[in-house]
């Protein structure tokens, strides 16, 4: 009770105390004196969360603070707590007020291959939050590495480093639609990266259509006379006048309507949607929370959506008009300022949310435009603009083809978004999928709205007890009852590495994989669909190998929780490849 009074009377204290210039008043600082000797000599796990929290808050918006007066003991101590909440918290305050050790330490776990990719992740967090000077070579090595890829990506944006525009664009070719998109923004960002980027569009490397409106109306807010001629060649000038604007809603109104009674296809659309308004607009429960939600829009008028889409600045309401931030090192930042007070200003951007300190700022603009950019249809073909349309009008959600552009929203390791399920059994925790039961009557399946042919799945999956039973599904159906009928890549014992056929013709491979298992503890699964061949392994040890013309060719992934006693299963660093080649990459 004692400790809990502390807390709430100390953190607000905590909230407070860290003024701009890291000027504190006396009796703050014999407070903070105070509540640090407290929080060396506890062990109550949950006080020192509160406290470490409370800290984390009150220096929100601050790159660096002078180090308190006993925080190295405390930094050896709570960074071998077995919380891991507690280590992480401890080890991003330590490099905030300055460690060296910690710094060293974050930096090693970053660049550790072999380290748990959570760990790595924040980690990168940590070091971005401190804008460590030294970042920006290890970040263009990490272009090279897919669970962290993205965020190396846009963090390379807050570095005017010369090396960075030729390690993206030789990398970009590999990247999938969600990294094309981040690495497009990062060297959008500064006039020293853009005009690389507009050379590789000049030579062919980077296609011209992958410069979305968005991206081209960051480029123009550059406001470089050489970025905006060679915008200029390729994209002309931007539409002024609103007969300018009919006419374009009268060019997409008769692409539309060229495509006859049903002009277009809704899954394609979907496709189409996810790669240019998805990351600002949510359809369905699917999507980016920048721009409005569509879901309850007037969406079945045709007018309707070719106004909003061709003329998104007829009706700007005052929350959804841009902002233009310049940073005092010539990074330029379009989007949405959220949040603002004397310490750091927070902005939504299409692809990301950014807390930018006060003093880095040197100015903000608010513009008389929308966030939605013009031109968002003129990258795209007559039929990509009819499924677009078409699927924009659709009463319901349709499955999701998954494509170079899709892939990244299989799984955001946030949240359920694009995924089906009892969400009493399902959670995602900590960027894993655990699926969690007391004991079940029927089979009870957690199931992605995307559609699968010919790909590679690895995963980390953990069951607890072994002696329960899970799977995987895959190129499966979802039945209207809730059950899955399809491939399964099943776990449990007796049932670990065998190929089943759920709702269908049973067990397809009955050798099993179970001295490749460590039981309880964390494995990883691969499963590889190519054609008619199905490959599996575990912990890199091959499992199925079988040629099979009569399951399906495609269909949805899914998780199962099997009927029985209770469980726990869960799935994490969820890695998937597109049309791979019919072989096992056997990593453990």
């Amino acid at each position: 009770m004692i400790m809990r009074l502390i807390t709430c009377q100390c953190l607000l204290i905590l909230m407070t105390s860290f003024l701009p210039q890291g000027e504190c008043r006396a009796q703050e600082t014999d407070n903070l004196a105070l509540l640090l000797e407290v929080l060396q000599g506890t062990e109550d796990q949950q006080f020192q969360l509160d406290v470490l929290r409370g800290l984390s808050e009150g220096l929100r918006g601050r790159r660096q603070a002078s180090m308190p007066k006993g925080w190295e003991s405390i930094e050896s101590k709570l960074g071998q707590s077995a919380n891991t909440e507690i280590r992480s918290l401890t080890q991003s305050l330590s490099l905030t007020f300055g460690s060296t050790r910690a710094l060293s330490a974050l930096r090693s776990t970053l660049m550790d291959t072999a380290a748990e990719l959570a760990a790595r992740r924040t980690a990168l967090d940590a070091l971005l939050g401190v804008k460590d000077s030294g970042l920006a070579p290890f970040l263009q090595i990490l272009l090279n590495d897919a669970g962290l890829r993205g965020a190396a990506l846009r963090g390379l944006a807050a570095y005017d480093d010369a090396q960075t525009p030729s390690a993206i664009l030789a990398a970009y070719r590999m990247l999938n639609g969600a990294e094309k998109r981040d690495a497009l923004n990062t060297l959008a960002s500064r006039a020293a990266f853009a005009k690389p980027l507009l050379a590789a569009v000049g030579n062919g490397s980077v296609p011209a259509r992958d410069l979305t409106a968005d991206v081209l109306r960051q480029l123009r807010s550059l406001k470089n006379i050489e970025i905006d001629q060679e915008l200029q060649k390729v994209w002309g000038v931007a539409r002024e006048s609103a007969a300018d604007q009919q006419k374009e809603i009268a060019k997409y109104r008769a692409i539309y309507r060229a495509g006859g009674s049903q002009p277009g296809d809704a899954s394609r659309g979907r496709v189409v949607f996810a790669r240019i308004c998805a990351q600002c607009h949510t359809l369905f429960e699917a999507g980016g929370k920048v721009g409005p939600d569509l879901t309850g829009s007037n969406r079945g008028d045709l007018e309707y959506i070719l106004q909003n889409m061709v003329d998104p600045n007829a009706v700007i309401p005052n929350e959804y008009r841009t902002s233009t931030v310049e940073t005092k090192d010539d990074r330029i930042i379009t989007g949405l300022v959220s949040k603002q007070d004397e310490k750091a200003l927070t902005i939504l951007t299409a692809n990301e949310t950014l807390v930018v300190p006060r003093p880095e700022v040197k100015s903000v603009h608010q513009g008389e435009v929308s966030m939605m950019p013009e031109g968002l249809l003129q990258p795209l073909s007559d039929q990509e603009v009819r499924d677009l349309i078409y699927y924009l009008g659709r009463p319901g959600q349709v499955p999701l083809t998954a494509t170079a552009d899709t892939l990244s929203l299989f799984f955001n390791e946030k949240d359920l978004t694009n995924w089906d399920g009892n969400t009493e059994l399902w959670k995602v925790e900590n960027g894993e999928i655990v699926g969690r039961s007391a004991g079940l009557k029927h089979n009870e399946f957690l199931k992605s709205q995307m559609i699968f042919s010919d790909f590679r799945l690895i995963a980390k999956v953990k069951l607890t007890p072994n002696r329960e039973n899970s799977g995987i599904q895959f190129r499966s159906e979802a039945l209207p009852n809730g059950e899955v009928k399809g491939y399964q890549a099943d776990m449990g014992a007796g049932w670990w590495g065998k190929l089943y056929e759920e709702n269908g013709r049973g067990v397809l491979w009955n050798l099993s994989g179970e001295n490749h298992i460590k039981p309880d503890e964390w494995n990883t699964y691969e499963i590889v669909a190519v054609g008619e061949q199905i490959l599996s392994a575990l912990n890199g040890k091959s499992c199925v190998n079988v040629l099979d013309g009569l399951g399906a060719k495609q269909g949805i992934i899914a998780f199962q929780i099997h009927s029985g006693g209770p469980l726990e299963v869960r799935f994490k660093e969820l890695q998937i490849e597109l049309n791979p080649k019919p072989e096992l990459k056997t990593l453990r």
